[in-house]
């Protein structure tokens, strides 16, 4: 007997796939996404399909997916979810159903979209002459860190051929088609230790990372003053702050991450540069030094006049959901997939807004509703 997509989603919950995020002290049985993956393969196997498997850089951490084929002249539609999770309590790996929703870690984040296209695929399996273009369904790594695997699909076939990509994520069954760009990097002051009974002879470097952050504090009103018609406005949030070694120690170093979420004002280099110069005519005098940026994607905007797009709100005008596409300031794996040249929407059920959290969950209607817009785009007229 076929399960129905809501047995998948809580058999999904329940398979621990948490990102370590580089810790080593999680346990082995929570982490990663083997399991989820393992799972998806053999959903793939009972649909006699051929499982695609595609190696990431992370050691036991893969993609997972399978095509239905059309031909060498047809288009390829990528659908993707991704399989890891961000952390939890054990708790919310035991899935549970209360007034119409399902509840446990990765409901909507991102186990909904990835349960729904697996029972879409199923479904259009069987229907194979419905199929108009080349359809690739994959579970995907990492999306919640590094990114590796959202980088093996641009560089590993079949993946890499598409032209058009649906990236799973919670966005109230609407059309996301373009979503904020992404700096972040770090800034050190140094100092000078000393005894902190006699703390003139050094120099603090929290107290000069104070000043920073003070001016910092105030670049945020410039930036509200940056409007995209489309994006919305520029951000800035120091995130993290580390220093010092001991209470009775002059601190000789202080180090903040900062996150820019960008408009098309700003590529993630010009916004660091933007900040220096902030910093510069605010007459900051201190040593700092600037790192590398750990993450940098550009702003993107699809156009609703893109076929791709334009198919996307047919299908949502035919099940009498909301078809006017929207912007959004989280990222995705759609960074990766747009840069590689592969137009890339978002679209998935369930609410941002529980993502992450304790209470982490999906309604029963979102997720039906999934399961028909995946099995209309994997039987959408031929791009």
């Amino acid at each position: 007997m076929r399960k129905d997509v809501k047995t998948i989603l809580r058999e999904l919950i329940a398979l621990p796939s948490i990102n370590p995020m580089g810790r080593e002290d999680l346990p082995a049985c929570l982490t990663g996404e083997a399991r989820v993956a393992e799972y998806v393969e053999e959903f793939i196997k009972s649909l006699r399909l051929e499982p695609i498997i595609q190696k990431t850089e992370l050691p036991e951490r893969y993609n997972m997916g399978a095509m239905l084929f059309k031909g060498d002249k047809r288009k390829t539609v990528l659908l993707q979810a991704h399989m890891d999770t961000v952390g939890c309590e054990e708790e919310e790996l035991k899935p549970s159903e209360r007034a119409g929703r399902v509840y446990g870690r990765g409901a909507c984040d991102d186990k909904g979209s990835l349960a729904a296209m697996l029972y879409a695929l199923g479904e259009a399996a069987r229907h194979p002459s419905r199929i108009n273009n080349n359809i690739i369904v994959m579970g995907v790594a990492d999306e919640e860190y590094t990114f590796k695997g959202s980088l093996a699909l641009i560089a590993q076939s079949p993946t890499r051929e598409a032209s058009f990509s649906i990236v799973g994520e919670p966005t109230g069954c609407g059309i996301v088609n373009g979503y904020k760009g992404i700096a972040r990097w770090k800034i050190e002051t140094t100092g000078k230790s000393c005894h902190s009974s006699d703390p003139c002879q050094g120099i603090n470097a929290i107290y000069a990372m104070g000043r920073i952050l003070c001016c910092l504090e105030e670049y945020r009103t410039e930036l509200a003053a940056i409007k995209d018609d489309e994006l919305g406005t520029e951000s800035i949030s120091v995130g993290t702050i580390c220093g010092g070694r001991a209470v009775n120690i002059v601190p000789d170093k202080c180090v903040i991450e900062i996150d820019r979420r960008l408009t098309r004002r700003f590529s993630p280099r010009q916004a660091v540069k933007d900040v220096n110069r902030y910093l510069e005519s605010k007459g900051i005098e201190c040593e700092y030094f600037i790192s590398p940026l750990s993450d940098a994607q550009a702003a993107n905007y699809i156009s609703e006049d893109h076929p791709g797009v334009k198919a996307l709100q047919n299908i949502c005008l035919k099940l009498g959901l909301n078809p006017t596409p929207y912007c959004v300031s989280y990222g995705s794996d759609a960074y990766r997939m747009n840069e590689a040249g592969i137009i890339s929407v978002i679209w998935g059920p369930g609410s941002i807004q529980t993502a992450h959290t304790a209470g982490e969950n999906i309604s029963l209607q979102e997720l039906e509703q999934a399961v028909s817009f995946y099995l209309n785009v994997m039987q959408m007229p031929a791009l």
